[in-house]
């Protein structure tokens, strides 16, 4: 699908010899072609099997933490793991793998805040007299009442917050000017150059995740490992220097881990080796 999208980009292109040279190559991958055609018909079942399964349970929880205090209630996820929350307002937070949100029992004053370290969507409560303030490491988020994502991994260059209906405000520091999002936007804080870039995108993919997909739109190779390392609790090494380069384009729908990789390999020139839990990216 996405290799279609480029194809009236390229000019003085000889067709007739490129599907030549295609039907060749087709006849020695017929075997890796049939596993394709498996793997797009198991993504069609995991679709139809993922709705029934949502109609039996709300969340995805395998192995979740709570922690407590007196005022402050913390709730953390490991590897794999998800969690719905419902806040004290009446606001829902989905966490996502490897997160860490914190937030009081009860909201006072005129404001609403909870901390969150990793990645959640959030559907907050509209309350025009108290605000909802998000606090990460790098930006904080402000808003009345709508729905967005935030990803702020500590071990990741960027936090990224995308809107999904409403609007909200993205402050870098307590007494700067802020950002205002549209729905379908998303901002972009890059931690090095301590700036902030606005971008269109599509919120549905990037919410993906909470239905167990993973979505890649030339997606460079170092965030798309990270996010499988997250999503299937193993650790990853790019062995290449050009690989690290390489942008990736794809969707996994609720896939394992070992048909993650064996398409992986297929679709594009990346090779891999299994040793104990690490997984080595490699050149073909």
């Amino acid at each position: 699908q996405y290799i279609s999208t480029t194809l009236n980009n390229e000019e003085g292109i000889n067709k007739n010899l490129a599907y030549q040279k295609f039907y060749i190559r087709k006849n020695k991958r017929r075997i890796k072609y049939k596993y394709v055609a498996v793997a797009a018909s198991f993504l069609v079942l995991c679709i139809a099997g993922y709705t029934f399964r949502a109609s039996l349970t709300n969340n995805l929880i395998v192995s979740t933490v709570d922690f407590f205090s007196s005022d402050i209630k913390s709730i953390a996820t490991l590897s794999g793991d998800q969690k719905t929350i419902n806040l004290p307002d009446g606001s829902k937070v989905i966490l996502n793998a490897e997160s860490y949100l914190t937030y009081p029992k009860k909201f006072k004053d005129n404001i609403r805040k909870v901390t969150l370290i990793g990645e959640a969507f959030f559907d907050v409560k509209r309350n025009t007299t108290k605000p909802f303030i998000v606090e990460t490491e790098n930006i904080k988020i402000k808003v009345l009442g709508t729905s967005f994502n935030i990803k702020s991994y500590p071990d990741e260059e960027k936090v990224e917050t995308t809107l999904v209906t409403g609007k909200v405000e993205v402050l870098k520091q307590e007494y700067t000017t802020p950002v205002v999002l549209e729905p379908s936007q998303r901002a972009v804080y890059d931690k090095l150059k301590s700036s902030i870039k606005v971008d269109s995108v599509n919120s549905k993919n990037i919410i993906a995740w909470k239905q167990g997909k993973l979505v890649f739109n030339q997606t460079p190779l170092k965030q798309v490992v990270l996010d499988l390392s997250r999503k299937y609790n193993k650790e990853f090494l790019i062995r290449s220097d050009n690989l690290l380069q390489y942008k990736y384009t794809g969707e996994f729908d609720n896939l394992t881990l070992e048909e993650v990789l064996e398409i992986l390999k297929i679709s594009s020139s990346i090779s891999y080796k299994q040793i104990n839990n690490k997984i080595m990216l490699e050149l073909q």
